[in-house]
């Protein structure tokens, strides 16, 4: 990497956290731990004696710092907050091809997986900051109104693995905006991509069902099923999963690497 790289990152940190995705994206990550905390503490209260199947409802929710922060990782981890960060992958990508400013990065005296990777490096700290507000949200909130008396390591180790499954989706994003030059075409490539991968996790499932052997070998490492390794906090660790995410963050950033290189910047 060039001497000056850190400041390359500085200057991706600015851009990345100054647009509108970036900024939303972390006041979600924030809002998301509060409501947690605040649901659950309303259900709780709202429950008081119920009982759904002979159990009472109440005693069935982990009434600790870590249940919220185990809720807080779900709520984080879905839909929306993923989308943000897709969508300022792409505007640091495609969005800058769009508006020819990436053209000027390129005529400095610098490579361009340095360029790539310094994008990646403030793309990764979008994603590690949801993560702790989330998390450090959460777990207040939790420490406050329920219990301390519950070890969060594992949720903790759920919320490590979340940022390595950010990293494999920003990737995937780089790769997906080297093929265009439109932000609004990656997110919907991803999107499309992503509804795709289901349908074939999908098929998996049904002909593992019917006893099909190489469906529920190659299931875990199916791209969609290796972006949610971080579940297996929660039951058991499927190491197909977590090799599947290496497999697929290899993959997406050789390939990035490579059409980047190559890739015309008018």
């Amino acid at each position: 990497m060039p001497a000056h790289f850190f400041l390359m990152v500085v200057a991706e940190l600015r851009a990345i956290f100054g647009r509108v995705s970036g900024k939303a994206a972390l006041a979600l990550a924030l809002l998301v731990g509060g409501l947690v905390v605040f649901g659950m503490h309303f259900v709780v209260q709202q429950a008081g004696a119920a009982q759904v199947n002979q159990m009472n409802v109440a005693s069935s929710i982990d009434q600790t710092w870590r249940g919220t922060m185990a809720w807080g990782l779900v709520a984080r981890n879905f839909f929306v907050l993923p989308l943000l960060l897709v969508l300022s992958t792409a505007s640091t990508l495609a969005g800058e091809l769009a508006d020819n400013s990436l053209r000027e990065v390129l005529l400095r005296p610098v490579s361009r997986l340095s360029v790539l990777a310094a994008k990646v490096t403030a793309l990764s700290a979008l994603s590690l900051s949801t993560l702790l507000l989330t998390a450090v949200v959460s777990a207040l909130g939790g420490a406050a109104v329920f219990s301390l008396e519950a070890d969060i390591g594992p949720v903790l180790l759920g919320y490590l693995v979340s940022f390595f499954s950010d990293l494999g989706l920003i990737l995937l994003t780089l790769f997906i905006s080297t093929l265009s030059r439109s932000v609004g075409g990656v997110v919907v490539g991803i999107v499309l991509y992503l509804i795709l991968d289901k349908g074939v996790q999908l098929l998996l499932k049904a002909l593992g069902a019917f006893g099909v052997a190489w469906a529920q070998t190659i299931a875990p490492y199916v791209p969609g099923n290796a972006l949610g390794a971080w579940e297996g906090w929660s039951e058991q660790w499927d190491v197909n999963k977590l090799i599947g995410l290496a497999v697929l963050c290899a993959l997406c950033a050789v390939g990035a690497g490579a059409r980047f290189q190559r890739m015309d910047v008018p």
